[in-house]
């Protein structure tokens, strides 16, 4: 790697606080990889910095020598590599991504969720269409809303409303304390609509 290619990825890396080196950006990831890792750190964080490696070859293949690492994504905080998507999936599971992001994990809570009985017969229908499976419910720092089917993940908190077992992890449990899940009318039929209490502004 040439000095002017190094200087320029340590200067992206010193500036900014938390840095993930990924294919594509925040809003629009471009391999799977990459939106995992996105993913935990919206749980985590309001704001932080990415570079969409595929815009620039050359970061592309020298952040790979400049942390002797193969693979994208790669994630730095204050200025030290963490690692790739495995890596940074285990400090999150371990609690170890919270600490080096400089707070601590907080203990499992229980939310009270509210969810209308015609909530849960639209979700139930989803649900039977998506061919089975719990409700995962995600609230990320900024407050955005993310509701999927699947199985159990291990280590979300489980919430059962009406019969319907809705799972949060461990960060969003927290911010949906009081939640309610409705369903509204609109042109195009019935949709659920959320409220949440804790978010900004409401």
């Amino acid at each position: 790697m040439d000095e002017q290619l190094r200087q320029r990825l340590s200067e992206i890396v010193a500036s900014n606080e938390v840095v993930l080196f990924m294919k594509g950006h925040r809003q629009a990831p471009q391999c799977g990889f990459s939106a995992q890792v996105v993913q935990i750190l919206d749980r985590l964080l309001a704001d932080y910095s990415t570079v969409d490696v595929l815009q620039d070859p050359e970061i592309r293949e020298g952040i790979k020598e400049l942390s002797d690492w193969p693979t994208i994504p790669q994630l730095y905080i204050r200025g030290e590599f963490q690692g790739g998507c495995d890596i940074v999936r285990e400090m999150y599971r371990d609690g170890e991504l919270h600490q080096a992001l400089g707070f601590e994990r907080s203990a499992p809570v229980v939310p009270e969720l509210r969810v209308t009985p015609a909530a849960v017969e639209l979700l139930q229908g989803a649900r039977a269409r998506h061919g089975g499976g719990d409700l995962h419910l995600g609230i990320d720092a900024l407050f955005r809303h993310s509701l999927g089917f699947g199985p159990p993940g291990g280590d979300e908190v489980a919430v059962d409303v009406g019969g319907l077992v809705v799972l949060l992890d461990p960060d969003s449990a927290p911010r949906a304390h009081g939640l309610m899940i409705d369903v509204q009318e609109t042109p195009q039929g019935p949709r659920l609509s959320i409220d949440n209490p804790n978010a900004p502004g409401d």
